[in-house]
């Protein structure tokens, strides 16, 4: 696995994770949850809604993480150009 899969993997797990927890914390401090029947259908909302959004928030690092990536290459390839022209010879009127 190259470098950029594996570090684009690592940070879409704990965004993903950080996201499905603050979901889930938003969702127990502030639903009542007083019958056995809202306690299971708010607990599986929370998980579906924590899923969607980690997976969105997931999609937006990768995409940062590309952009990154390109924005680097562009800056490497300027510098390796900009060092590989040399000078002109300015002729002394």
């Amino acid at each position: 696995m190259k470098k950029l899969e594996l570090l684009k993997k690592a940070v879409s797990l704990i965004v993903g994770l950080g996201t499905a927890k603050i979901v889930q914390e938003l969702i127990e401090n502030n639903v009542d949850t007083e019958s056995a029947t809202s306690k299971v259908t708010v607990t599986v909302a929370s998980y579906a809604i924590g899923g969607a959004v980690s997976e969105m928030a997931s999609k937006y690092t990768d995409h940062l993480i590309d952009e990154t990536v390109e924005i680097i290459s562009k800056f490497k390839n300027n510098r390796k150009n900009n060092s590989e022209i040399q000078p002109m010879d300015i002729e002394e009127n």
